[in-house]
């Protein structure tokens, strides 16, 4: 019994943190590689160049298609930036100004060395605040810590609020990024957007997403369909899939690995019992036992060890189980937590009946003087 128990408290354990692990690695990949992030652009070059670019309404209609859990709408431009050194300023440089919202970090899973990033009260309070990668920190202050001191672009200023570290695209460390509430009188057109970077919140939904996006973006504006296309990071979607389903195989070996030796385990324990009670097998068909008798009596002693150790194992699996969740801070589905209990006692009883039927035939055709002369 206690065999059994620790195999259903295993089952259990593993097959509900593993689920619990595999959505926090899904997520944690999927936000790092970029694989559920879609990004919203004009490619057709042989059309009219669209003007209007992508509008807030655009934005709108998106936020309301099935799983996409945000979007967040950007305008770049090329700017010349100065710094203010001491009393002066740097040298002018041309660098890309992102306007960006709240919602921009969760798209590229920034990494912030210094400061904060720019958050949604100061895109309303339309802050003339900056964030900048650290490349970017040698080029235009020098050894100057950058945090507080103010960058110049044309007549407007921006104190430097933020500094993001760790490896990035070319794009993100040449650029300055600002509210996009400031892109109407920074950059112009307020209601207009250079593209859009869109979170998906599966990855088994990226594709599905792509084609309703480029379908709803598409009849927003008639006449410009060939030049609007919705790209997706078709590389790292397939690799993040493959490391989920190696992540996925591992879980279920450990699985199968705990529940065989559980079960198995049990087989062996009924085979030693017809060992050790053989004299009791015989005596009892020298009584007047049947064959039948015989088989359902370890039929049945089988079946309830199981019964029992499974809801014992199950209930002790439910306290381990939330035990680790909170030691770990992990996110445990209930249903899966249900399920598992339930599979592992309804596979238990059943396997406790089949693992009985072997020995309980080997005690039925015990011949009865052998039985009674066992030693």
């Amino acid at each position: 019994m206690i065999a059994i128990v620790l195999g259903t408290v295993g089952f259990i354990m593993i097959r509900t943190l593993a689920d619990s692990v595999r959505s926090k690695v899904s997520e944690n990949l999927e936000l790092i590689g970029g694989a559920s992030v879609l990004s919203t652009l004009w490619e057709d070059r042989r059309t009219p160049w669209h003007l209007g670019e992508y509008l807030s309404r655009d934005a709108e209609r998106l936020r309301k298609l099935p799983h996409v859990m945000l979007v967040a709408p950007i305008r770049f431009t090329e700017r010349n930036l100065k710094a203010s050194q001491g009393h002066e300023a740097t040298e002018a440089r041309e660098l890309q100004m992102t306007c960006v919202d709240e919602n921009y970090w969760e798209t590229i899973s920034p990494h912030l060395h210094r400061g904060r990033l720019i958050d949604a009260s100061d895109v309303a309070k339309r802050s003339a605040v900056c964030v900048l990668h650290e490349e970017l920190v040698p080029e235009i202050f020098g050894i100057t810590d950058p945090l507080g001191k103010t960058v110049y672009v044309g007549s407007y200023t921006y104190t430097v609020i933020g500094i993001l570290g760790g490896p990035a695209n070319t794009e993100i460390c040449r650029s300055v990024f600002i509210p996009l509430s400031l892109a109407a009188r920074h950059i112009g057109h307020l209601r207009q957007f250079t593209s859009m970077q869109v979170r998906v919140e599966s990855l088994e939904k990226v594709k599905s997403v792509r084609s309703q996006l480029e379908a709803v973006l598409k009849a927003s504006h008639p006449g410009y369909e060939d030049g609007i296309k919705v790209r997706y990071h078709a590389s790292r979607l397939e690799r993040v899939n493959l490391i989920m389903f190696l992540v996925t195989m591992f879980s279920y070996a450990a699985l199968a690995t705990v529940f065989i030796l559980g079960k198995v385990g049990l087989t062996n324990v009924m085979l030693s019992a017809v060992q050790e009670r053989t004299r009791e097998v015989g005596l009892r068909k020298a009584l007047g036992a049947t064959d039948s008798t015989i088989r359902s009596q370890f039929a049945v002693e089988c079946v309830l060890v199981s019964l029992i150790s499974g809801s014992l194992g199950g209930f002790l699996g439910i306290l381990v189980s939330l035990a680790l969740k909170q030691l770990f801070g992990l996110e445990m589905s209930v249903y899966v937590l249900s399920v598992s209990v339930l599979l592992d006692l309804c596979i238990t009883t059943a396997i406790g009946f089949l693992a009985g039927s072997y020995p309980s035939r080997v005690a039925s055709r015990l011949d009865i003087v052998t039985a009674m002369r066992f030693d």
